[in-house]
């Protein structure tokens, strides 16, 4: 695998941005999904100027968006157009075990010729094993089929915990996340190699600088590498996991919500005020352009 960097805008949120923008997970209606399309089409524009303003100006490489086109029609082949990577999401989305949607997926992704196809997985070691087998069994399937196509596998990997880790946590998500998901990530990891390839790794932060190199060992031993997932985090937060993961070794990120979400509300209050879209799509360049600032200071 290169380590060249990857810098990737994520908007392929489904069931989440149809509940936080409308208020349900259902089927979306046609006059919101003409919203999402625009807001994702927002953000596509808003990554072509960060990557015309800023990152070629600084001879940065690496931009690459992840969109679906369920919900964001015509995004995908505008970044196909534009020469920029595009990582296309294949699983079914909003489920605790994971399932690969469309079934065809050799044919899905050579029909679109994304630079990756990604998924996204919940999977803790502590977990039924039946559900964990079952998890790396459509898994394989689905590395498979993206290796046929020729398309680098991109696995998002989410650790919740279990009911009795957060009590040992003192129900607190926050040390659970320093003190016992690192190595629950890289014993997911293991797991989750023995039956699939997997190219590059999209992880929650991995703790101090020490435990997330081991994370990126892990990853390279088996012929992958790493990204860092923004968790819908602060950017105060976001900027401190980068620079821990950047000096780790890992080789980008994958943000979505931090960047862009404050935008999208504010075109949602005014979806048809052109001034109100011009400072959204400026918002949505300068917080990617100030992300890939911070993590290709730290490298």
């Amino acid at each position: 695998m290169t380590r060249d960097n990857l810098l990737i805008l994520a908007a392929d949120q489904r069931p989440w941005l149809t509940n936080a923008l409308f208020g349900h997970t259902g089927v979306a209606t046609a006059k919101e999904r003409a919203f999402t399309a625009e807001a994702k089409h927002l953000i596509f524009d808003g990554l072509r100027k960060a990557i015309r303003e800023y990152l070629e100006p600084n001879g940065i490489t690496g931009a690459a968006m992840l969109v679906d086109p369920e919900l964001g029609p015509g995004v995908p082949e505008r970044l196909v157009a534009h020469g920029i990577p595009l990582a296309l999401p294949i699983e079914r989305a909003g489920l605790r075990v994971y399932e690969t949607e469309p079934e065809d997926t050799r044919a899905y992704l050579e029909s679109f010729g994304p630079g990756y196809a990604k998924v996204l997985v919940r999977y803790n070691p502590a977990d039924p094993a039946e559900e964990r087998a079952l998890q790396r069994q459509r898994l394989a399937e689905a590395s498979a089929a993206s290796r046929q196509s020729g398309t680098p596998f991109l696995f998002e990997l989410l650790v919740p915990p279990t009911a009795e880790q957060l009590a040992e946590a003192d129900g607190s998500e926050e040390r659970f996340a320093w003190e016992m998901r690192p190595a629950l990530t890289r014993e997911a990891m293991r797991e989750i190699l023995e039956d699939v390839p997997v190219d590059i790794w999209k992880l929650e932060h991995q703790g101090d600088l020490d435990s997330s190199r081991q994370t990126v060992e892990l990853a390279r031993q088996h012929g992958g590498e790493c990204i860092l997932l923004g968790a819908g985090g602060t950017p105060q937060k976001v900027n401190g996991w980068l620079e821990t993961a950047a000096q780790a070794g890992f080789i980008g990120f994958a943000i979505g919500r931090s960047i862009w979400w404050d935008a999208v509300q504010q075109l949602a209050a005014a979806p048809t005020d052109d001034d109100v879209r011009a400072r959204s799509l400026d918002a949505i360049a300068d917080t990617y352009a100030e992300f890939v600032s911070a993590f290709t200071r730290a490298q």
